[in-house]
């Protein structure tokens, strides 16, 4: 029976080993449903670089429609199993006009190989608009805005709906407290769904959606070096 529960106790210290390697080596105490801290320091390269990785819950609205149109979200952030961490929180946003979602809908041509040398055709990947994103931890004490280049995609679904996503990578502008000073790089990926999208010369009908407002998920990962590490 001693054996017996030798061996529970082990398997449960297993479990408690791989979840923490799955959130980045940290359980933080006294969160209910929190995996872990955004901190993923096995992926960093180099001594003084931080990784950092989320995802976004955000609800988008098109505002300001027709004219100087643009996307605004706002959401929490959650860790990568989807659960939300208190205390955070994402605003972002993306002018766009109506010909670059149009362009969405239009994908780059087939690559010729090899794939590991030139050429590339870059057809259909350049027609991007420009984003801001801000972060915040810890009920706003710590916190980053990037900008740069994001670049949407459209996918009609069977049914008549339609799979949006954004990609986008950003440059650290500016931060406040732990960020104060730091310089990096961020990714994302968002996504969006829609049951019905509708067809291309409905406009005003696509537009009537956006600005109702929708739900994007959206996985963030975050390369950064803080002020203390940073020569100036």
């Amino acid at each position: 029976m001693a054996d017996r529960s030798k061996s529970v106790v082990g398997a449960l210290d297993g479990i408690r080993d791989a979840l923490a390697a799955i959130s980045g080596g940290h359980l933080s105490p006294g969160s209910p449903g929190n995996l872990g801290s955004f901190e993923y320091p096995a992926l960093a390269n180099g001594p003084v670089e931080q990784v950092i990785a989320f995802n976004n819950n955000e609800h988008i609205v098109l505002e300001n429609f027709p004219e100087n149109a643009y996307f605004s979200s706002h959401g929490p952030l959650t860790d990568l199993h989807g659960n939300v961490v208190p205390g955070t929180r994402v605003a972002t946003t993306f002018p766009v006009s109506f010909d670059l979602i149009a362009g969405g809908l239009l994908w780059p041509h087939t690559q010729s190989t090899p794939f590991d040398a030139p050429p590339v055709d870059n057809t259909n990947t350049t027609n991007h608009g420009y984003s801001k994103q801000a972060y915040y931890f810890n009920n706003d004490k710590d916190w980053f805005v990037t900008v740069g280049p994001s670049l949407p995609k459209i996918v009609r679904t069977t049914g008549g709906g339609a799979q949006f996503w954004v990609g986008s990578i950003g440059v650290i502008a500016q931060g406040a407290g732990k960020y104060e000073g730091a310089r990096g790089v961020t990714t994302y990926v968002g996504s969006g769904y829609f049951d019905y999208w509708p067809p291309d010369d409905q406009l005003q009908e696509q537009a009537q959606i956006l600005q109702t407002g929708f739900k994007a998920l959206v996985g963030t990962y975050v390369k950064v070096v803080l002020a203390a590490n940073a020569a100036s």
